[in-house]
Parts: C-alpha cells; structure tokens; sequence
C-alpha cells in the first residue's frame, strides 16, 4: 500500500483543497463497496484513498506530512495505513459527502398524532386540516443556534473538520479513528453567543396546519406517513416524518367486518311471517327503508350490494349485510297462546322436511 497520499490521489503537491477532493470524489466513487460487492481489492483502495484524503484535508495533518513525510509525526507511514479500517473509511466518506447516511443521523424524529374517524369518513373518504405541534428552526436565529449579533466561530477542537482524528499506540503499531467532534457535532463551528430564543438547540415548538386526505377504506391500525411534515433536527438535516394512525372508528350501529357493513335487527314473529319494512341508518346521511320479504327466516341475510366501504385498494365497494333476528316472546297470554295453537295445527306452521 502506497505511503504517499498525493501518488495516491493522484494529484500534485501543491494541489489546492478543491482539487484534492474532487480526485477523493472520483475514486471514493469508483471503488466504494456498494459499487464493487466482494471485491476486497476494491475495498482496501477504497480505504486508501480514504486515508490520503484524511491526511491532506486537515491543514495541521497535510502541514505535518509536507514536512516530515508522516501525518502522525512518526517516520513510518504504514503504520497510520495500517490502523485505519473499513468502518472509518466509511463513516469519513459519509461525512464529507452525506452519502449513505442513515436516517437517524440526518431526520429529525417523527411526529405521532393518533386519529379518530366516523362511518362516514371511512366509507366514503374524506379531508381533515390536522394540528400539528413540532419542533422547527428557531424563528431568532433561524437554526442556527447562536446569537444574530454574534455569529459562529471555528469549533477549536477539530479546527473546523467537524471530525477528529485519535490516533493510539498499540502493539501493532498507530490505530487511528476518525469520528464526529463531540463539541460542534459535525458542523465545525459554535455559536460566540447562543441565541436567547432557543438557548442553543437550535429549535423552537409550534403549531402547525396541515390539509390531509384519508383515503375510503381504511381501518383500525392504518397509518399515514407524511414525509418531511415531522420534527426538525438539532442538526443539519431534514425534518422527520409525520405518521398519522387511525386509533378507533366509530361505526355507529353498524359492524365492520373487511368492506361489509353488518346491521343486525329483531323483528317479530308475525313480521318475519307477513314481511314488513325497517329503517336502518344510512351509510351517508340520513336513513335507508329496508323491505323484510315474507317468510325470512332467523339469522337470515339481506346482503344490500355494493352499499357498503369503497375498497382501500382497487374499485368498488362491499355490501351492507341486513341479519334478522325474530324476537321470540317469553310470556303469552291465553288468547295469545290459544292463537298460537290453532295456528301450529296449520301445515303452513309445520318446519320443512
């Protein structure tokens, strides 16, 4: 492995900062690892040109290497090659170009809000404004954490890299890591003063709110993911996600069971024997009259097609399923019972073989 960060790069000595990093760009590009799956040849170069990067990126580390062939002030480079690894490569790859950042170092945290629909909404779908309370940028300082009089100043603890180097003396000769400044998080610079809005963090609550459609079909633990309407980070990076979960459903008199409407009603015996008409609650607004056929038997379904839910995905809609119950009577007074006799003697009253 090559001592030389410049021969590495391939740029020339008195190359400047930009033209160093467009040549790390091309080649950290090249032989990243998610381009070259299982290439190790492709990795060890990619950790290579990661380390000369490392080396001529820092003023205080290139001005060492210029002046006495070493980035750590020992004669032999092999050994600041040597303990750099493929995590470090990747984490300074990462944060010098944001690539492959995961999601928690560079979103905010999500916003939760738990949601409450009718029959209505739900079978047809509806629009809702929702209030939104969350963290955004500090109105004062706009983000920034520090006073406006003030301004930022260079972090002194990574000189402004946003990075640190440790470098430890092993048996094995210099381990050296690379991770984000624990003082300035990344960013290279603090506040002089921090702003008297946000005290620092950078963050401020409010409300906000937002037009959102619900979709016809959902249900009890579906949720809806807004992206980007979440809270801010303390930090450089995007905002998180807004989930809005549907908590309960009110269904009225109805039960819900996948996109059929259940309406389970008692009739009496004569009305189960002569037909009649019932009132059920409307899926929109209002009520619906409902025709019992002569004869229906108990536990009978009426199925009103395509009345029901619209479908969450796909077209059409389910049915509302009518079940009637006849009320059988506990107590009979004696006409009532002799009634009952007569009739029973009838073949019409005889069950079916």
């Amino acid at each position: 492995m090559s001592s030389n960060p410049y021969g590495v790069l391939g740029v020339e000595r008195d190359a400047d900062h930009a033209t160093i990093k467009s040549a790390y760009r091309k080649l950290a590009l090249k032989y990243h690892p998610d381009r070259n799956p299982g290439d190790r040849a492709a990795e060890e170069k990619f950790k290579e040109i990661t380390q000369a990067y490392e080396i001529l990126s820092d003023p205080g580390t290139k001005d060492r290497f210029d002046r006495t062939g070493s980035a750590d002030g020992m004669p032999d480079m092999s050994d600041f090659f040597g303990g750099f690894g493929m995590d470090d490569a990747l984490r300074a790859f990462q944060d010098i170009f944001g690539f492959g950042r995961t999601r928690e170092a560079s979103s905010g945290e999500d916003a939760v809000i738990d949601i409450e629909l009718n029959l209505e909404e739900v079978t047809l779908g509806c629009s809702r404004e929702i209030t939104v309370c969350r963290n955004e940028h500090c109105s004062v300082c706009d983000g920034t954490g520090a006073d406006p009089a003030e301004g930022m100043k260079q972090c002194e603890r990574c000189g402004g890299q946003g990075r640190i180097r440790t470098v430890r003396r092993t048996l094995l000769g210099a381990m050296q890591s690379v991770s984000v400044c624990p003082d300035c998080r990344g960013r290279g610079s603090l506040p002089v003063k921090e702003c008297s809005g946000c005290l620092g963090s950078r963050l401020e609550s409010r409300e906000r709110k937002i037009s959102v459609d619900f979709p016809a079909g959902v249900s009890e633990g579906h949720f809806i993911r807004l992206r980007g309407q979440g809270h801010f980070p303390g930090n450089d990076g995007h905002p998180g996600d807004l989930i809005l979960r549907i908590m309960n459903i009110d269904y009225g008199e109805y039960q819900r069971v996948d996109y059929d409407l259940i309406y389970r009603t008692r009739i009496s015996f004569p009305d189960a024997a002569l037909g009649t008409e019932i009132i059920i609650p409307a899926v929109e607004e209002g009520t619906m009259n409902i025709t019992i056929p002569p004869g229906v038997q108990p536990g009978e379904r009426l199925v009103l097609k395509r009345k029901g839910i619209r479908k969450l995905k796909g077209f059409g809609r389910g049915n509302i399923v009518v079940i009637a119950d006849v009320y059988i009577p506990e107590k009979l007074s004696r006409k009532e019972k002799k009634v009952l006799k007569e009739l029973g003697e009838s073949e019409h009253f005889l069950p079916s073989s």
